[in-house]
């Protein structure tokens, strides 16, 4: 009797000795699997967000030589902004440059206000493409249904925004895309008033 009790307090030692020193490895593998799990769908995440959210941009589009018509604004005179698109870029681009839509927007941070005009019955739309190395003039607003008024004089800022598009390699689609960039000019008192500019004609496409 006594040897059976023996044996039986000696077996449950022994199954507890042998759990105790299993659990530690058996939880270190369970946390490394969920370590390892958890990595994966990271990765995974990540991975697919930045297919998703990642712009195409178009890199080498300029807009230079950027400067009000007439060159002196002053305080009640209406201007025009005028400037150059050049194609830097290793694709082709197009863009409205007809006497309808005029492809600059521009927004002035004070002294000038935006007034609508009557459209001319001569107003059509024009495509302008732009391989890489050519340039074009462009003109805002022309005569695209509003006028530049300067309301008060000192510097001014114009801020500028180029919409077009780029032909993919195959030519079966196009990637919209812009630039921007910020021209500075100074508005005359009233005493040192130039004529306002005169009635926008098309330009000479190039």
């Amino acid at each position: 009797m006594v040897n059976l009790k023996s044996l039986w307090i000696l077996f449950v030692v022994v199954a507890m000795t042998l759990a105790l020193t299993a659990m530690p490895a058996l939880t270190g593998a369970a946390l490394a699997a969920k370590k390892s799990s958890s990595s994966g769908t990271s990765g995974s995440s990540t991975k697919t967000s930045s297919k998703t959210t990642t712009p195409i941009h178009i890199r080498g589009v300029k807009v230079f030589r950027v400067h009000t018509v007439p060159s002196k604004v002053g305080i009640g005179s209406t201007f025009n902004l005028r400037g150059t698109v050049f194609n830097n870029s290793t694709a082709t681009i197009t863009f409205d440059n007809g006497t309808c839509v005029a492809p600059l927007s521009i927004t002035f941070n004070k002294n000038v206000m935006t007034e609508p005009q009557t459209v001319s019955a001569a107003c059509k739309s024009q495509t302008v493409t732009l391989k890489p190395g050519e340039q074009s003039p462009i003109l805002s607003p022309d005569l695209s249904g509003k006028i530049f008024r300067a309301t008060a004089p000192g510097a001014t800022n114009a801020t500028l925004v180029f919409k077009y598009k780029a032909v993919t390699p195959t030519g079966k689609s196009h990637i919209s895309d812009s630039i921007s960039r910020t021209y500075a000019f100074n508005i005359l008192s009233t005493g040192s008033k130039p004529a306002s500019a005169p009635q926008s004609s098309p330009l000479a496409l190039h």
